[in-house]
């Protein structure tokens, strides 16, 4: 079973991860080309990539999810329709969702905290990115379905094209003086390679036609399922705001800069530890569907395995590389002084995130959709909020880093809680 699970999760752990890296190539080239006021833009406007993000993850991933269901089941004429059903839904919601932030735009920006100069960036960078909505919608939606048509090599490799020519771009772009406009380009230009690639592989295994399909109870089951995924991708985008309207309030843009880079380090780490759990989703579901109890429970006894020993992994490594971040990254001397302290107190997350984040991937696969959301949602509504909120007002600024590990200790008490109503229940 081990060589099972590390032969379909591997991949996908891989493309998250560099799913993830992206925002440290834009960090990267933005913080040379526009120092700490790109930084702060960046970091503000990023909840609107991350919305166009999570509409694709929420939607290809509910599509995906009910695909391996009914592969499990044996019943491959309804897996064609959910395929051509799941297309239809990512291309008209990215098509939606560009006509709707082009619109919101400026006032949503506002709401956000930008302002100044930093408004001026965030709308430069923005304005690109809403543009190529569709694009990043069908790039991020397309992945979760080759993952369960047994393409997990064929969507990390798609993954690592776009990963090239982001950097490849964002270079060319900064040495043209482009600025913060190179990072979005970067952006979306990598994600029209994702899609061509995904569509070839799509072609390469028989879908050679799409044609588009409504069918209301199935993309009511897709939303259902979905929303847990669009949750959680978008969880940390809902601390990221209340992070950064709290760094302007303790420490201004500085510290928005500095918690800009901390999350550059802390996203792709999430996406890599996510990324485990989304790995093994396909297998559970496929051996829940097939009504194979001790096949689930072995995947799962291996991917929590492996969540311990990558966080472990990657807190003892960010830790040790901490005098040496900021500079990647361009940050000014003022914004360096906050970012050591921050970046080892956000470390200690690392040690429950992955578990935490699997718990919610074990309970969708499973269809307990229900309990699934509730645990998506209670976190980015309530749980971050409230601490980031409290520990600030009674550790200024180190209050604001220390939400990020409390967070993930909460949440896995609360998962603690609602296995053992389940065992009561049996």
């Amino acid at each position: 079973m081990l060589k099972k699970v590390i032969k379909e999760a591997f991949p996908t752990v891989l493309a998250f991860t560099m799913s993830g890296m992206y925002s440290i190539v834009d960090g990267i080239f933005v913080g040379k080309a526009a120092g700490d006021t790109g930084l702060a833009a960046i970091n503000i406007a990023w909840p609107i990539p991350a919305l166009i993000t999570a509409l694709g993850i929420g939607i290809g991933t509910g599509g995906s999810v009910l695909y391996s269901h009914y592969r499990g089941r044996g019943e491959q004429k309804v897996c064609e329709n959910l395929f051509e059903l799941t297309m239809t839904l990512l291309i008209g919601t990215g098509i939606l969702a560009t006509i709707l932030l082009s619109l919101v735009q400026k006032p949503f920006l506002e709401i956000l905290g930008a302002a100044g100069s930093v408004q001026t960036e965030a709308i430069k960078y923005t304005a690109i990115i809403i543009a190529g909505s569709i694009l990043q919608v069908a790039g991020t939606g397309i992945m979760p379905l080759l993952r369960n048509m047994n393409q997990s090599l064929g969507a990390m490799l798609s993954m690592a094209a776009g990963f090239a020519v982001n950097i490849l771009v964002n270079y060319l772009m900064f040495r043209l003086n482009m600025g913060i406009k190179g990072a979005a380009f970067g952006t979306v230009t990598a994600q029209a390679v994702v899609v061509m690639a995904g569509c070839a592989i799509l072609w390469k295994t028989g879908y050679r036609k799409w044609r588009p399909l409504w069918h209301g109870q199935y993309a009511a089951d897709i939303f259902k399922i979905g929303i847990t995924a669009f949750g959680t991708s978008l969880a940390p985008t809902a601390a990221l705001i209340f992070t950064n309207l709290q760094c302007l309030r303790y420490g201004g843009n500085a510290a928005v800069a500095c918690y800009a880079v901390i999350s550059y380090i802390v996203f792709p780490v999430q996406y890599f530890l996510t990324g485990i759990g989304e790995g093994v989703q396909p297998l559970i579901s496929f051996y829940h569907g097939a009504k194979k109890e001790m096949e689930v429970r072995a995947v799962k006894k291996i991917a929590y395995t492996a969540e311990i020993i990558f966080g472990i992994t990657a807190a003892a490594v960010t830790i040790c590389m901490i005098p040496y971040i900021g500079g990647w990254f361009g940050l000014s001397a003022e914004s360096k002084q906050c970012f050591s302290s921050g970046m080892l107190i956000s470390s200690f997350a690392f040690l429950l995130t992955g578990t935490a984040k699997l718990n919610v991937s074990c309970l969708n696969a499973v269809m307990q959709t229900k309990k699934a959301v509730f645990m998506t949602y209670i976190e980015s509504l309530a749980v971050s909020p409230i601490c980031l909120f409290l520990l600030p007002a009674v550790w200024d600024i180190r209050g604001i880093w220390l939400a990020l590990p409390v967070t993930a200790g909460i949440m896995t008490g609360i998962y603690g809680l609602i296995r053992k109503d389940r065992k009561n229940e049996e």
